[in-house]
């Protein structure tokens, strides 16, 4: 596919979108949840008992923000003539794919722990996986991306 000009870097290579950006973002959310908890003390834990409720799933989504994270580094490195660099980055797409649906499989395992009672808080990110998990798979330009 073609895109303009804008699209793409100085080295040639298609830049990430808002979009991808946003995906890469909300997948490190555990992450980003747990840096503002700890520059928050006298609030923090309040912050992460809120979110979330049970510490493993905590740890579980730091885990899984990983990858995202190292992508976001990644993207940065692309440009570089280095073999590891570009396999990686080659697989970026189905590392966060199945970093997105581990969290789905999660957030639904939460669901019937609680036996289906409401929380806003796991219905937008419920929402937000799912809409960001199938941006992923369905969007050409997050192919383009990390095909190259």
């Amino acid at each position: 596919m073609l895109y303009p000009i804008n699209a793409y870097d100085n080295h040639g290579q298609l830049k990430l979108n808002n979009m991808l950006w946003l995906t890469l973002m909300f997948n490190a959310k555990a992450l980003m949840i747990f840096i503002m908890a700890g520059v928050s003390r006298t609030q923090g834990g309040q912050l992460l008992e809120l979110i979330y409720p049970l510490r493993d799933t905590l740890y579980i989504g730091m885990v899984l923000g990983s990858p995202a994270v190292l992508l976001m580094w990644l993207s940065g490195q692309r440009n570089k003539n280095n073999k590891v660099i570009h396999y990686l980055w080659q697989h970026g797409k189905k590392l966060l794919i199945a970093a997105y649906s581990i969290d789905f499989a999660l957030q639904i395992y939460h669901i019937v722990l609680s036996q289906g009672a409401f929380s806003w808080i796991r219905a937008v990110t419920l929402l937000l996986t799912v809409w960001l998990g199938l941006y992923l798979v369905r969007s050409s330009r997050v192919k383009d991306v990390f095909a190259h």
